[in-house]
Formats: C-alpha cells, structure tokens, sequence
C-alpha cells in the first residue's frame, strides 16, 4: 500500500513541476514604463517674463506613481535686438528669461491609447529680467525655490507595432513597445515670481506597460 502512496506524490510533484515550468515559459516580462518629453510652448509670469518656451523631462511610472525630472526655460522677445529681431530665434537671445530645473511626483493614469497625469513638486529658478530708471537700464538675476506643477494628456499606440523613421513613413524591425507619443501639457511654477503656460508635448519612450 505504502508503494502507491509513494507513487501517488512522485506523480504529483513531477506534475507541479512540469506545471512550474510551462508557467515560467510562457510567462513574459512586461516593459517598463520610461519616456521622455519635449515642449514648446507660451508662458507667462506678468510683470517678469512671458515668451516662448521649451523644456525638457524624463519620467518614470511604477504602479500610477510618476517621477519626473524637469527642465523649463522661457524666453523673451529682446526689445533691443536690432537685426537680429529679422530672424525668429535671435529676437529671443538677450531678453529676460527664466531657467527652471524641477523634481515632480505625481499620478499618472494609463489608459488604452492615452494617458493622463497630473504632479507637482519643488524646484530651483533663476529669473533674469531688466528694468529701466531714468532712462538707464539695470539687469537683474533672482535665485529662489519654487512649487512647480503640471497637467498632461498624451496620446500612443494602444499596441506594439514597429518602430517607423522618416517622419513615421518607413517601419522598421520588429513590433516594439517603444514609440512616440504627443500631447498637451499645462503647466507652471508658484514662487517669489509665479508663471503659467501651455505647450504641446512630443515624447519618445514606453509610455505603458504592453
């Protein structure tokens, strides 16, 4: 009797372990959620700055929790340009400006071919800025930490599909979760100097788990 016991669990764990096994196969690992974004946008801070805009993030997603690192800068039409103001980007060179550099945390909500997210965090700023007194003009740069925040609504593929160059014309490998995205951000910073702005988000990364 004794021998079918024994039989019965060498048939039993031989069958878990096969189970195991077929389970760990077909099992795949999923892709991290990490991209990256470039904005161009319009801000404005009143009195201080308001101009074009570019910037800068990366971001990674565990779970819905976003952390993001940023990078802004806001340029202002240079009223003394000269010639230069013929041309788009040298009107922007010499005016005043705000560099921010930015750590986020916020929620990102992933859903079939979008996502939406919305973080806020602290930051470093460096506002460069002029004012005229009695006909003469004075530079001035203020350093100062700030509250920074920002509201995102991307769109990607819903599934994997090869990577295309060439302005999207021409596919390329293998279907991948790597793609690009696009999108909206409204954003802004609450400081010494408060700005708000709106741009358009080009991305490149996984932008969900596939």
């Amino acid at each position: 009797m004794k021998k079918y016991y024994y039989v019965i669990l060498v048939f039993f764990f031989t069958c878990n372990s096969f189970a195991q096994k077929e389970k760990d196969s077909t099992e795949v690992k999923s892709n991290p959620i990490v991209y990256v974004d470039f904005l161009v946008g319009a801000s404005n801070s009143g009195n201080e700055v308001n101009g074009l805009t570019f910037g800068f993030s990366a971001n990674y997603q565990i779970n819905k929790d976003l952390f993001t690192f940023r990078s802004t800068y806001i340029a202002e039409t240079n009223p003394d340009a000269g010639l230069a103001s013929v041309l788009i980007v040298p009107l922007f060179i010499g005016g005043d400006s705000l560099n921010e550099f930015a750590l986020l945390y916020g929620k990102r909500f992933v859903f079939n071919g979008s996502a939406l997210s919305i973080s806020a965090g602290v930051s470093s700023n460096l506002l460069r800025y002029s004012r005229t007194v009695d006909g003469e003009k004075f530079r001035y740069n203020e350093s100062y930490i700030a509250v920074p925040f920002e509201l995102n609504f991307n769109f990607f593929k819903a599934k994997k599909k090869r990577f295309r160059v060439l302005y999207g014309i021409i596919p390329v490998g293998q279907p991948t979760a790597f793609g690009r995205s696009f999108g909206v951000k409204i954003f802004g910073s609450l400081g010494e100097f408060n700005y708000f702005g709106v741009g358009l988000n080009l991305g490149l990364g996984w932008h969900k788990k596939y």
